[in-house]
């Protein structure tokens, strides 16, 4: 890509070893912008971040190799975007210590801020992958974009759930784009360029380090509103997105796994200490508010298997049919302009016997929930789907009326 020139100071000083983004902001709050950093005298800038870092920034910012980051971000198709450009992610840019620079391949979208993290270890199961894949496509459904870090594993699944039923996936790389890992993943990444973007803060050149992986998980949950751990053993770095994303006042989800399964240890203990128990989608749509201008549901929600014994199920078939006869019918699509008057949303035995309970004047979540004999979470989570349906009406302080 060509680069302007605000975009060559601003990488050329952020390339400086040790400038970071404390610093970068400390350097532009005396000096304005990154190209009168660059033209400081040694004296000057020795005032803000001493003498040491003073003389690296005079003597690194002359020689940083721009060409070659230009060069190879044109042959990638790759943008780059600074924290003061107004495509700069604004979730991102709320956490503490944003990065300076994201170098994206593919399409970033002002939709991408309804978006919601899916993280696990590489090391998964095929029956956690298969759950992966299903919350994945169920976000995907809603018009929610799933982030993940491309890994094998949880996060390989979550991005192809998500592609799979049609939606937007987000890849956060610990590398440059042009070292993205690992080789079996390549031809995914590819597939997601069609229908979404990588994301890295490393420059061209940078290949994933171990110590680059904390960066690329703060991204993940940065750019999220919230993160779901799917299998985790302890020590994951799943486990470590977490934090950070409770860290940055995001909602962390779990979804828990058979009992003394290594990898069911690290969502046990996350649900112990306050993480949001996963069972279907609708806990985490319910959970996050996402608006309802944003979901656009083509089917009911599908529950998570969540334990191995579980009856076995086919794969749904995203395209909306069968693709076997154990596979779950099409409901009725939503009422619209398109739809007759007489038509009728299909209702789950559940959502029928909440809409009997239902009063005129509303009736309280909990009040539901104990006439029906269900959870508070149950509840809410069909309420929501009754009143995607058309059926019902959210009044003030969470009450609920048929419509």
């Amino acid at each position: 890509m060509e680069l302007s020139q605000e975009q060559r100071d601003w990488l050329s000083l952020a390339l400086v070893p040790g400038v970071g983004t404390v610093r970068f902001i400390r350097l532009l709050a005396r000096f304005g912008t990154p190209r009168r950093v660059l033209r400081a005298s040694a004296s000057e800038l020795t005032d803000v971040v001493g003498k040491k870092l003073a003389d690296r920034i005079r003597q690194h910012g002359a020689t940083a190799d721009l060409e070659l980051q230009a060069r190879l971000m044109d042959e990638l198709g790759a943008t780059l975007i600074t924290m003061d450009d107004p495509d700069y992610p604004p979730q991102l840019a709320e956490i503490y210590d944003p990065p300076l620079l994201l170098f994206v391949r593919g399409d970033l979208r002002d939709e991408d801020r309804h978006a919601v993290a899916i993280v696990g270890t590489r090391r998964a199961s095929a029956h956690g992958q298969k759950i992966t894949r299903q919350l994945a496509a169920g976000l995907a459904e809603h018009g929610v974009t799933v982030v993940s870090g491309l890994a094998e594993g949880i996060d390989a699944a979550a991005h192809q759930g998500a592609l799979e039923a049609g939606g937007r996936t987000l890849a956060i790389l610990a590398s440059g784009l042009d070292q993205a890992s690992p080789a079996p993943n390549l031809p995914l990444l590819e597939r997601l360029m069609r229908n979404g973007c990588a994301i890295t803060s490393f420059p061209m050149g940078v290949r994933a380090l171990r110590g680059n992986f904390p960066q690329r998980n703060r991204i993940i949950s940065g750019l999220s509103l919230g993160v779901v751990v799917v299998e985790a053993p302890p020590g994951s770095g799943a486990l470590i997105t977490a934090r950070f994303a409770a860290e940055q006042g995001r909602e962390v989800f779990a979804v828990p796994g058979p009992v003394g399964y290594a990898n069911s240890r690290g969502p046990h203990e996350l649900i112990r200490d306050g993480a949001k128990l996963v069972e279907s989608v609708d806990d985490i749509l319910v959970e996050l508010n996402i608006p309802a201008a944003a979901r656009q549901p083509r089917r009911q929600p599908v529950p998570l298997q969540t334990q191995d014994t579980a009856p076995q199920q086919e794969a749904l078939d995203l395209s909306g049919s069968p693709s076997s006869p154990g596979s779950l019918p099409e409901p009725s699509p939503l009422p619209s302009a398109a739809v007759p008057p007489q038509s009728k949303p299909a209702l789950s035995p559940v959502e029928q016997e909440i809409l009997s309970v239902l009063h005129d004047d509303g009736s309280f979540v909990d009040e539901i929930a104990l006439a029906c004999r269900i959870s508070i979470s149950e509840a809410l989570s069909s309420l929501t789907m009754l009143e995607l349906k058309g059926v019902v009406q959210q009044l003030s302080g969470k009450r609920f009326r048929p419509k």
